[in-house]
């Protein structure tokens, strides 16, 4: 108990020296004035060229969302049953909904997990067309001009 009192008179006597000091600083500094420097994040955004033939899944579901197919949203087993249904079946059915996420993450469909299913059973992810799609998307016909394929290949 006799530590803790001395502990706590010595405490008050730092305090006091301390508004001492800070009392003599303030006389002699008629003015304190504290600048902050808050920083300015500029986020630049470059458009990344992406070349995807139709021949490829990633082209074949882009042309989906082109034709309108994923206006609603759509499971991947549904998208793989239209690119069936259209003769563009991939080799293997495993492929799709990875392509799906791709295009996800391009920004290209949007994707939310639709309702459970009973029997315990794992909810699906359901696929849509990005408002952005039709704006980020360029259909060229033919090949590439090998001035396009130089613009492409630098950026």
């Amino acid at each position: 108990m006799r530590v803790e009192r001395d502990l706590l008179l010595e405490l008050k006597h730092r305090v006091e020296a301390l508004e001492l000091a800070v009392d003599t600083i303030l006389r002699r500094v008629p003015e304190v004035r504290i600048s902050v420097e808050v920083p300015k994040v500029i986020l630049e955004r470059r458009p990344v060229y992406v070349k995807i033939d139709e021949g490829e899944i990633h082209g074949r579901i882009i042309l989906l969302a082109l034709d309108g197919f994923l206006d609603e949203w759509r499971s991947a087993g549904e998208v793989a049953s239209e690119l069936l249904r259209r003769g563009w079946a991939p080799r293997d059915f495993k492929h799709v909904r990875p392509a799906l996420e791709h295009l996800v993450s391009l920004g290209l469909l949007e994707r939310i997990r639709g309702a459970k299913k009973i029997r315990g059973r794992r909810a699906k992810w359901l696929y849509k067309s990005s408002p952005e799609l039709p704006r980020r998307v360029e259909v060229r016909e033919g090949k590439l001009s090998q001035e396009d394929e130089k613009t492409c290949s630098e950026k």
